[in-house]
């Protein structure tokens, strides 16, 4: 065997595909508008990353003789380190981007192989490859004068123990350093941009049916507008004025119903990528099949946590590969939840991917009224840290304070006409909504479709089960069936089956809900029974009320004694102050009354001190981690970080599984069909996993937590006990 011999794949020379992941790379490194210092080591990058598959037992495992290789990324390491200065951080950029690229970088990657050898073949099979890189190096340009054989003696000083040069120390910055501590202190963005060309070029290469092409979106513009003319469409004035605006950062405040998402697409015109992010899941996979309709179906990726699952379910591409291009925004168009979005800037898996991606898109945010303020403060240190190509933000009852607070721009509102829609009829009570129990069962029995919404999980159990026992034993002209609960902490299986069921409901149907009904179903009920809330929070459970606004103005009930938890999610102050504008409001107001009511609330909380202790808290936070974590991934089991969201509740969530559903699971596993794993699993506030840690245990080969809790299908998770929760922990 000679250098020409080596196998990258079975069926793949070594040569062969180091040559096509170059070429890839070269276009994604083009498209992305890489500097030329930045694409150069990028390309290295690409050229330089499979070398370490020159093993015995690598070429072994491609010949099918072996099952086990030495850590290829790893025994790629000595020749990457030797094109370019140490001091260099490119060149070093470049090097831990080989090092890590079928790997995040951690504190402790590769520690474990310190005292074992890499099997490299002959020497003199290692010098015919690095001829080899040298010619091609000519070819493609990437500068001269490299000691490539210097390698050879990295890899003899180091006996082959290749995991040895993480632990060597540096000079770099003026201080001595081990290279491992380096790569965590490397320039962020400039390691992320040349990982991203790396393993976006190696992933389409080994795809062997992707190119880089498919990954940017060509002539959005014309298929959006082609969309429109075949819906006979006709532009509001608002549409127009914002399709023309060049600014970088636009604002748009649309009623719903009125073309809102239209005017966002039609302002990202032929942007290479577009990301829409919304606050659920549920409105992202609505809004992933409508765009899928525009710019066509294998241009739209759908990202969140059950987005897999989704797309198994729904298209007959394989979900592996459609899956990992959506997760790390990697579709010309992308429509993802919020939090993946933040997770990328807390430094979640494929980081590195996701913002490089981010900051080159023309990124939408939609609902942006949705997000408390520890939310906004992790996403307002995002913006500041990288911003996009360019930004819109959106909202039917967008406050001026979120423009003052996520950057100045044209702020583009929906014609007057539009605002004057009068759909609800307010009645306030000054009593606890517990206490109307009797009066939610007459609606129903009416043949009302009837929608109760408290603000918290554990409210929201306790008002189902009251209502269940009285139709169950003492009501015989309800039928229980007709009673549902629906709120965050529910499994997939369960929640998805219950969201399917309520696109119809019957008339007495009686959902009782949490916040997550505010924008997670397109839904229309006759009656709402609510708990005070902010006003902006108010507005969106009234839009599930006469939702288009057909009928007279429908009775809307708001109670005006919240719940104790209500603070712990809101804040006492701001449901103060919502409950002193609701008592001076009409009795029928108009939807531009409700945004002059938001706009009301938001100069009145803004200068509370809670309010803005949360929202710098959510700042901090996300800096502090950057600043912990340099280009390293976040690791949730690490117990300094876990701190970070010990007593938070912020709307960053991790899936768990509950015992309960333990043989289900691993007899998936048995039969192969572990995709279906999403099914069982339930949300939960990130902080939980640090505030609660003896309920969650790590599943490391299923790469989940389970959780003690108890769960069942009509109630969801169970909360955990005040008597568990640590000093200045919320449970809600």
């Amino acid at each position: 065997m000679d250098a020409r011999g080596l196998l990258a794949k079975p069926d793949e020379t070594l040569l062969e595909h180091l040559k096509k992941v170059v070429e890839e790379g070269r276009k994604i490194a083009h498209f992305l508008g890489l500097s030329p210092e930045m694409r150069e080591k990028a390309l290295l990058a690409c050229l330089f990353h499979d070398l370490g598959k020159a093993t015995e037992s690598f070429q072994a495992k491609m010949r099918g003789e072996r099952g086990r290789a030495y850590p290829h990324p790893l025994a790629s390491l000595p020749f990457i380190i030797v094109t370019g200065n140490l001091s260099d951080p490119l060149s070093l950029a470049a090097a831990a981007a080989v090092l890590t690229h079928h790997s995040p970088l951690t504190k402790d990657l590769y520690r474990e192989f310190k005292d074992k050898s890499a099997d490299y073949v002959s020497e003199e099979i290692l010098k015919g490859l690095l001829r080899e890189l040298l010619d091609l190096i000519d070819e493609y340009q990437l500068g001269d004068h490299f000691p490539l054989y210097e390698s050879l003696k990295l890899i003899r000083l180091y006996n082959k123990r290749s995991a040895l040069l993480l632990e060597q120390n540096l000079r770099f910055g003026g201080e001595t350093k081990t290279l491992r501590l380096v790569f965590k202190e490397l320039p962020s963005q400039e390691y992320a941009a040349i990982k991203t060309v790396l393993m976006l070029a190696d992933w389409l290469i080994s795809s062997r049916k992707f190119s880089a092409e498919d990954l940017f979106l060509f002539e959005g513009g014309n298929k959006l507008k082609a969309y429109l003319s075949q819906k006979n469409w006709v532009l509001r004035e608002f549409q127009r004025k914002i399709s023309q605006l060049p600014e970088k950062r636009v604002w748009l405040r649309a009623p719903t119903g009125t073309g809102k998402t239209e005017a966002l697409l039609l302002w990202a015109k032929d942007a290479e990528r577009i990301i829409y992010l919304l606050p659920t899941q549920a409105t992202a996979n609505a809004m992933w099949k409508r765009l899928r309709c525009i710019y066509g179906e294998d241009k739209v990726g759908l990202a969140h946590g059950r987005a897999g699952y989704i797309l198994r379910k729904e298209i007959e591409e394989e979900p592996l590969d459609f899956k990992l291009w959506a997760s790390v925004f990697a579709k010309p168009v992308v429509v993802a939840t919020l939090d993946q979005y933040l997770l990328a800037h807390l430094q979640g898996r494929h980081w590195e991917i996701r913002r490089t991606l981010a900051k080159n898109s023309a990124l939408i945010m939609d609902e942006i009224h949705s997000y408390d303020p520890y939310t906004l403060g992790l996403l307002k240190a995002a913006l500041e840290k990288e911003f996009p190509y360019k930004l819109a933000l959106a909202s039917a009852t967008l406050p001026e304070f979120l423009i003052s607070l996520l950057g100045e721009g044209p702020l583009v509102e929906a014609e007057k006409n539009l605002w004057e829609r009068k759909r609800h009829k307010i009645i306030l009570h000054t009593d606890r909504l517990d206490n109307f129990i009797f009066e939610i069962v007459e609606e129903a029995r009416k043949g009302n479709k009837v929608l109760v919404i408290v603000n918290t999980v554990a409210k929201a159990q306790e008002i189902y089960q009251l209502l269940y026992g009285l139709l169950k034993n003492e009501i015989s002209y309800l039928d229980e069936s007709l009673l549902q609960l629906l709120h965050a902490r529910f499994a997939f299986k369960d929640r998805w089956e219950k969201e399917e069921k309520l696109q119809n409901p019957s008339p007495g149907t009686i959902l009782i809900s949490t916040q997550i009904v505010e924008v997670s179903l397109d839904i229309s009920f006759d009656v709402l029974f609510t708990e005070i809330a902010p006003i902006d929070a108010l507005v969106q459970r009234l839009g599930r009320i006469n939702r288009r606004g057909d009928n007279p103005p429908a009775p809307v009930h708001v109670f005006l004694e919240w719940y104790p938890g209500s603070e712990k999610i809101y804040g006492k102050n701001i449901l103060e102050i919502s409950t002193e504008i609701l008592e001076g409001m009409q009795s029928e107001p108009t939807d531009g009354e409700w945004v002059q009511a938001t706009n009301e609330l938001y100069e009145k909380v803004i200068s509370s001190p809670a309010y803005l202790k949360d929202l710098q808290e959510g700042e901090k936070t996300l800096k502090e981690i950057q600043d912990i974590l340099g280009c390293y991934t976040i690791d949730l089991s690490d117990e300094e970080l876990q701190k970070k969201f010990t007593t938070r509740k912020g709307q960053l969530s991790v899936e768990v599984l509950p015992y309960i559903f333990k043989d289900q699971v691993y007899a998936l596993k048995e039969q192969g069909k572990l995709w279906r794993l999403v099914e069982f699993l339930v949300p939960v506030p990130l902080w939980w996993l640090g505030a609660y840690r003896q309920r969650f245990s790590k599943d490391e080969d299923l790469a989940v937590y389970w959780t003690d809790l108890s769960y069942d299908e009509k109630v969801g998770l169970r909360l955990p006990g005040e008597e568990e929760s640590p000093s200045g922990a919320e449970i809600y």
